[in-house]
């Protein structure tokens, strides 16, 4: 039998970094966005993700993060204006700069970069 859990992945902005011994706790908002009356895009709400985590990830002058984890709760907190807020608490596996270039070098196994000039095109390319 499965065990059940809930994972999850979350991109969002980096809002507070607090480094402990038993490691580190992050704070993560993602906007909550939906289309006004004139078709446009804005943002409507935020949710707010509290994270703990061992991992020790250079977070000096990141703007937002990509956690992978698993939803271990909800925490309430009070907001600015003085109500009441929720957030989701996720114990994180781990945590990586969100636009970092991780995969460029997988994807340069499988199709290597080539400057012009410098190796035979393919003719017989797909594309």
């Amino acid at each position: 039998m499965e065990r059940n859990e809930a994972l999850v992945t979350v991109t969002g902005w980096l809002n507070d970094v607090k480094d402990f011994q038993w490691g580190r706790a992050l704070k993560l908002a993602v906007d909550v966005r939906k289309k006004n009356h004139q078709d446009e895009w804005e943002t409507v709400d935020k949710t707010i993700y509290d994270v703990t985590t061992d991992s020790q990830t250079a977070l000096d002058d990141v703007k937002q993060v990509t956690v992978v984890g698993r939803i271990v709760g909800t925490s309430t907190f009070q907001k600015r204006d003085g109500s009441t807020g929720s957030a989701i608490r996720v114990r994180a596996e781990s945590v990586s700069v969100a636009g970092a270039k991780t995969q460029e070098a997988a994807i340069n196994e499988v199709w290597p970069t080539v400057n012009p000039g410098q190796g035979k095109i393919e003719e017989s390319a797909p594309f």
